[in-house]
């Protein structure tokens, strides 16, 4: 069982009671200032999936307590998301209590569903512009120097972002590529967090090309363009991550052009990631591609074996320090860097798959369950699982009808357990891709090569979603 997760609630103190309404009304708030940066942190996409659903269920001197609408969710948040709370709460709370998730039951997240919407409805208001009149504060985060495995495919670029973070030059221009998940944004992070040490007097403003785009468009909706450019502007250091999201948006480049312009001009420091060269920047305007060819470049490439290895060796720390108990065997590593030959966040992702295959679900880290979850899980049977038990039972664990899996809904609630369900169909079955797309409403071959290739990758980079593929697969193969 996952640390911190319980199987009731009634360890918990409700926030009515607990303490003086005027230290509960502070937890709300703290809670409310803390939620837009966050989601700033994290992304819009993971604030909605995990701590969008958070509820502040407890209270004491020690500690305060989120509730979590499940196991899974629990899961998922101590193992990537905790070590971000915290920070952010400890940055708020003057008491320093320490940060609980639990599985909250129906009545406890309806006593306290304003919460977190009133929260939104601040968060709301509060755009880029809104929160730059002082400098940006980073989180205490996870991605530092100390634990970016350095080897020869990453050791120039590591020593430009070191060399930036420990003292940045006078209009510096750094611009990083390669894969994703190779690292960049990792260095990104790494550079902001050293300087908030070494620089707390510095703005740093940390970015990706999306959320410059979006403020950007939205300022411009505004006829307010004003507030948006004091604040990139007023940045001493401007880190953009995927700027290659920006390209072909003719608008939203010229600003940024002016924006490099500006602080280069002034001595500042800008440093730019995106998964190509400068010259592969499909849609860059030609000014744009002057700039960024005349500052210094680095690539960084996939690790090799050895780098692989020292990726898996932290990764196991990391998930060991979380959960206590959790070890791999030097052959189990060495597998690991062998079979998995791309991306650092490939490696990562799995480590995280034989964490949920042997810690979620109480199984120790052997060679067999190392196997197992490189392989995907599981090995088609001896005998071919029918395609209607495999969607009634997928269902069943999802709480849809039949009719809901086979029909043309798109939402996610639908849609993902659709893919999963074309997932086991090919894994556990012998049927083709159009066999399987028409059975799932007369789809085309490419929908289920999608949702197998989409369901893949999930169960790499999640933790909780492996496991619960490992649970649906079990059910399905019972």
């Amino acid at each position: 069982m996952v640390q911190g997760v319980h199987s009731s609630v009634s360890a918990t103190l409700d926030l009515a009671g607990c303490l003086p309404e005027f230290e509960v009304g502070t937890a709300r708030s703290l809670w409310a200032t803390a939620l837009p940066r966050l989601r700033s942190e994290v992304g819009a996409d993971a604030y909605r999936a995990w701590i969008e659903p958070l509820r502040l269920v407890g209270l004491d001197n020690a500690s305060v307590t989120f509730g979590a609408p499940n196991g899974y969710a629990v899961a998922r948040l101590t193992t990537d998301y905790l070590h971000r709370l915290q920070a952010r709460w400890s940055a708020l709370d003057p008491v320093g209590r320490r940060v609980r998730l639990i599985v909250a039951d129906a009545d406890m997240i309806h006593a306290n569903s304003s919460l977190v919407q009133e929260a939104n409805d601040d968060d709301a208001e509060l755009g880029l512009a809104g929160t730059s009149a002082e400098p940006v504060e980073l989180s205490a985060s996870a991605k530092t120097f100390a634990n970016f495995e350095v080897g020869e495919a990453n050791r120039v670029a590591v020593a430009i972002a070191r060399g930036l973070a420990e003292g940045p030059g006078t209009g510096d221009l750094v611009f990083f590529h390669g894969l994703h998940g190779v690292g960049k944004t990792h260095l990104l992070e790494a550079i902001a967090g050293r300087l908030r040490e070494t620089s707390p007097k510095k703005r740093v403003l940390l970015l990706t090309a999306q959320r410059f785009l979006n403020e950007f468009q939205s300022a411009l909706r505004d006829r307010e363009t004003g507030p948006f450019k004091a604040a990139v502007r007023g940045a001493d250091i401007l880190l953009i991550d995927d700027l290659q999201l920006i390209c072909g948006k003719s608008a939203t480049q010229d600003e940024f052009f002016q924006t490099l312009d500006d602080l280069i001009s002034r001595g500042r420091t800008v440093v730019c990631t995106a998964d190509v060269a400068v010259d592969g920047l499909q849609g860059l305007n030609s000014r744009m591609r002057c700039v960024l060819q005349g500052g210094f470049t680095a690539k960084i490439n996939e690790p090799d074996f050895e780098l692989r290895r020292a990726i898996a060796r932290r990764k196991i720390s990391e998930l060991n320090a979380r959960r206590s108990g959790f070890d791999l065997s030097e052959e189990a590593i060495d597998l690991i860097a062998a079979r998995i030959t791309g991306t650092g966040r490939a490696v990562e992702g799995a480590v995280k798959q034989v964490f949920a295959a042997s810690t979620l679900i109480g199984r120790e880290a052997s060679m067999e369950v190392v196997i197992e979850a490189l392989s995907g899980n599981w090995s088609p049977p001896e005998k071919s699982v029918p395609v209607e038990t495999i969607k009634r039972r997928v269902a069943a664990f999802y709480d849809l009808s039949l009719e809901d899996l086979v029909s043309q809904r798109r939402h996610r609630a639908v849609a993902r357990p659709r893919q999963v369900a074309m997932y086991f169909c090919k894994r556990l079955t012998r049927r083709s891709f159009p066999d399987i797309g028409q059975r799932f409403g007369g789809r085309d071959h490419t929908t289920v090569m999608h949702a197998v290739k989409r369901i893949e990758e999930l169960a790499a980079e999640d933790v909780a979603f492996a496991a619960e593929l490992q649970e649906i697969g079990r059910k399905i193969t019972e």
